[in-house]
């Protein structure tokens, strides 16, 4: 098996320590239900602030009562994460008749605000795989991405590579589990979409170890991240709860 360089490893390191640091930011993003916003029209005029954007939460099973009173606490990007990694719900951007009791509306520009730095710092990992800017943006671009989307793309790569998880013949117990347990679509955000992301990402790179991908492999495996289109709100979930998520596919 192939090794790392350490200059690989050293800038492997730096994402890892930026994605740590900056998880609690993340996660501290202010979140607000529906009820509340009711609340504090009713209080302060029928100003309606557009900053907020509504998701919905489409839950697999009958709430119980713990369940539903943890939805009506949940005040934060790290509590909406907690909610769905553990009732297995997932987000929906439309009002549908199940899941338009469980409205929480979410500060789009301040997430993407918090997301910044680490969309910075994943640029500097992919440039240290041999992509200019140009390189990057011809690639967002081409796979209809975002610049956000380059944050779970870059999570991916680097815990691949820290882990030495992508084996030859795309075989091996992280991808038979993922496909095992997780069944996503394009239209919902799961508890665990890292998971079933990372196995698109391993089929794209081919089953090569790090240091034999390619840059066609990688734009590749950036599209399986894509296609997914998480939006801001799903990166910041992604963000806080890809710890939890690879634990339990492993």
């Amino acid at each position: 098996m192939e090794y790392e360089s350490s200059s690989s490893k050293s800038v492997n390191d730096k994402f890892m320590a930026a994605l740590d640091l900056n998880k609690l930011t993340i996660g501290d993003v202010s979140v607000a239900k529906q009820s509340d916003r009711t609340i504090s029209t009713m209080s302060y005029g029928s100003t309606v602030d557009d900053s907020l954007e509504p998701i919905y939460l489409s839950f697999p099973n009958e709430l119980s009562n713990e369940t539903y009173h943890t939805f009506q606490q949940t005040s934060s990007i790290q509590e909406l994460s907690d909610i769905i990694y553990y009732s297995d719900a997932t987000i929906q951007y439309e009002p549908t008749t199940l899941n338009s009791d469980y409205r929480i509306d979410v500060p789009v520009q301040d997430i993407v605000n918090s997301l910044n730095p680490l969309v910075l710092e994943s640029k500097q990992y992919l440039y240290a795989k041999g992509f200019t800017e140009r390189d990057i943006q011809e690639m967002i671009a081409e796979e209809g991405g975002t610049e956000q989307d380059l944050i779970p793309f870059v999570m991916l790569l680097a815990e691949n590579e820290k882990n030495d998880l992508i084996v030859k013949n795309n075989s091996g117990i992280f991808m038979n589990t993922v496909y095992a347990r997780y069944n996503l679509t394009a239209d919902d955000y799961s508890n665990c979409a890292m998971a079933a992301i990372g196995a698109d990402v391993l089929w794209a790179l081919g089953g090569s170890s790090a240091s034999a991908w390619t840059m066609a492999a990688m734009r590749s495996a950036f599209g399986a991240v894509a296609k997914r289109m998480l939006g801001p709100v799903g990166v910041a979930i992604a963000v806080v709860s890809f710890g939890l998520c690879l634990h339990a596919a492993g």
